[in-house]
């Protein structure tokens, strides 16, 4: 996913395909013990770091439009997933169906060569970085209704409805300008608590880097997460469109990620 999906990826509000099942008569009390538990399992859940321990297969995505819709550029990678010294490392393997070859080859060999690199110095950690962790902090931001029960892949998950808080929220890192401008659903597996679904969209202008590049128009999104084996659940699919203006420039893009293949790393490859 490129750096400007990242600090897109957050909680678009979507339809529901599923049927809603019932509908809680305290949804006050409910949401607020949903919300622990699911943060709860979420901490315990970043504890485990369950992304360690399984290889998977990663397919990207990028498509450009013009101002009239029509596709302008359309590239899909593949990436083949293994964990080194702990830490997932993404290896492009394919460009648009074909093995890499040629300049693509040499550009993923530095690549690999950064990774190593950064192993051995780790950078500080970012306070102005664009991470989106489900914690207590994220969801202080938000008023949050519980609107029923549905089915995700089978499973059925509570739904919330969020919205920001009105009055004026902090920024303290990049991300939270477009935290404070959005609202959704987040869908959370009612067996174990854990993030099923997050959908978001845009709710207004955000400026990107303070105005100085540019600023995003539209965005929504949709991000799923699915069980892999054991209490282990791992990102599967995000699906993102966005509109920016950077350096008086228009770009509309959609981005669609998946990932597969989930492998325990105890597994044969």
């Amino acid at each position: 996913m490129t750096k400007l999906a990242a600090f897109l990826a957050l909680p678009l509000l979507a339809t529901a395909t599923a049927n809603v099942t019932t509908a809680p008569a305290e949804p006050d009390t409910e949401v607020r013990a949903i919300i622990r538990k699911a943060v709860e399992r979420s901490e315990w859940a970043r504890e485990q770091n369950f992304a360690s321990q399984y290889r998977q297969a990663m397919t990207q995505r990028a498509l450009r439009f013009n101002g009239d819709g029509e596709v302008t550029e359309d590239e899909t990678h593949g990436y083949a997933i293994e964990p080194y010294e702990g830490v997932p490392y993404a290896k492009l393997v394919t460009k648009n169906g074909e093995a890499i070859a040629g300049k693509d080859l040499e550009e993923e060999a530095k690549r690999w060569e950064q990774f190593l690199e950064a192993l051995e110095d780790p950078p500080e950690p970012d306070e102005d970085d664009t991470n989106v962790i489900f914690n207590a902090d994220l969801l202080n931001r938000y008023t949050a209704v519980l609107t029923g029960i549905r089915e995700v892949r089978g499973r059925p998950a509570f739904v919330l409805a969020f919205e920001p808080k009105p009055g004026d929220l902090p920024v303290r890192r990049r991300i939270d300008s477009a935290l404070n401008k959005s609202h959704g659903e987040i869908w959370i597996d009612q067996e174990t608590y854990e993030i099923a679904r997050i959908t978001f969209e845009l709710m207004e202008r955000v400026r990107l880097w303070w105005g100085i590049l540019g600023s995003v128009s539209e965005a929504r999104g949709n991000f799923e997460r699915t069980p892999v084996g054991g209490d282990a659940w791992l990102a599967s699919e995000v699906d993102m469109y966005f509109q920016l203006r950077v350096l008086f420039r228009t770009s509309r893009q959609r981005e669609t990620t998946h990932w597969s293949q989930f492998k325990p790393l105890g597994d044969q490859p």
